[in-house]
């Protein structure tokens, strides 16, 4: 594993509220905790981080979670068009079975999470957010997976791009909210001025990917992971490929809590420790071929940027 010391976002679907079970049907208004994969190794309930738990919490047996579930592989909606699956579900339903609760999701757009955090609809988010030292500022942080950046193109790479300063003048689809929206505008500044990248930002990963697809676009810029999905799952294999031979800017992936909420940001973190610590983190991550990006701690607040 890479530690975290030592060294993402995602967007959204406009799912206008609508609540999502994570592995069992659900209709446009209910609520449903993720069922653990089974199999995965079971994890045994903590009492003692179980009373750490907020009283509220240990009182309702419920962690509200906000999410957005357009953003494979680390969520995203099964064939059903109800479930969703992935590695962040997988993880929260071993959260759960440590700490003696349920994680109930709510699948909305990815640029009404935090302000939805905000206002106390959830207790946290868990969406592939990237930690930055910008949402540090507001939010806390347990990171539990490092990501890189991929830009992805067309198969074979017709305008030979390599690297980020390849970019420059070129049309880039991206995410919109997203972090690496905010890199591109970096970029800009200080990679390509005068020559500046032309971003279009898109509600989902899917619009970005088609901008691609219909040369719109010469490429898309997104979370390493998430490019590997897409080159390996969309249009059969054969349609795209990244760019870029190794990940770009390594950034933590993390849980958000508000400022306040320091208990169960403390506990959510003893309870992923624990699940790194029995073996189960490790196979959550072999399952979706996301072994790279393991760290051997969560860490609070660990943003590089």
């Amino acid at each position: 594993m890479n530690p975290l010391l030592s060294r993402r976002p995602v967007a959204l679907l406009a799912a206008a509220a609508a609540t999502c079970a994570l592995a069992t049907a659900c209709g446009s208004s209910d609520s449903a905790s993720p069922k653990a994969d089974s199999s995965i190794a079971t994890q045994k309930q903590d009492a003692a981080l179980n009373a750490k738990l907020p009283a509220d919490i240990r009182k309702a047996g419920v962690i509200k979670v906000g999410t957005e579930a357009q953003y494979p592989p680390f969520e995203s909606l099964a064939d059903d068009n109800k479930t969703i699956v992935g590695l962040d579900p997988d993880l929260a339903a071993a959260i759960g079975q440590v700490l003696g609760v349920k994680l109930v999701y709510t699948n909305i757009a990815f640029d009404g999470l935090l302000p939805a955090l905000d206002a106390g609809r959830f207790d946290m988010i868990q969406a592939a957010v990237t930690d930055t030292k910008v949402r540090e500022k507001q939010y806390d942080f347990v990171d539990y997976f490092m990501t890189g950046q991929a830009i992805v193109v067309k198969k074979g790479n017709p305008d030979g791009i390599g690297g980020v300063s390849d970019l420059c003048g070129r049309a880039v689809a991206v995410l919109k909210g997203s972090t690496q929206l905010k890199m591109l505008d970096g970029f800009n500044d200080k990679e390509c001025a005068g020559n500046a990248i032309k971003v279009t930002a898109l509600p989902t990963d899917k619009d970005a990917l088609l901008q691609l697809q219909t040369g719109r676009a010469d490429a898309t810029f997104t979370q390493d992971a998430v490019g590997a999905y897409n080159v390996k799952n969309i249009g059969g294999g054969n349609q795209f490929e990244i760019a870029n031979s190794e990940a770009l800017l390594p950034t933590p992936v993390g849980i958000a809590f508000t400022k306040a909420d320091t208990q169960l940001r403390d506990a959510v973190s003893a309870a992923i420790a624990e699940v790194i610590k029995s073996g189960a983190y490790d196979e959550i991550l072999a399952k979706y071929s996301l072994s790279g990006g393991a760290v051997d701690a969560p860490a609070v607040n660990g943003a590089v940027d």
